[in-house]
């Protein structure tokens, strides 16, 4: 499990266990970079999301119209569905709040 400093939340980079939970029809929120926005020693801001699947090939990181990572079926030729989601989630440093974590 990794935690970024100042969290109060069980945050995780598990992006397989995000994978099969948002599978199993759950919406989960999570922390993902901004592309825009950004700390004056370059750092980016972070923004609150929420990780969704529609079907398949559809997966959405998205906050207020704004998306941050999607999977899209045009992507199969990229690989599964988890890789390609997996590579999407590593591209916008996604932690997940995990609503189960494992025991420590």
């Amino acid at each position: 499990m990794s935690e970024s400093k100042n969290s109060i939340y069980n945050l995780s980079r598990d992006y397989g266990k995000l994978f099969r939970l948002i599978c199993g029809g759950h919406r989960i929120a999570a922390w993902a970079d901004t592309f825009s926005m950004k700390d004056a020693d370059g750092t980016p801001y972070r923004d609150i999301c929420e990780v969704r699947r529609s079907g398949d090939y559809e997966i959405m990181i998205s906050a207020r119209g704004t998306g941050y990572g999607n999977v899209w079926p045009f992507m199969k030729e990229e690989g599964t569905e988890q890789d390609v989601f997996e590579k999407t989630c590593k591209g916008c440093n996604l932690e997940w709040i995990d609503p189960v974590p494992a025991a420590e």
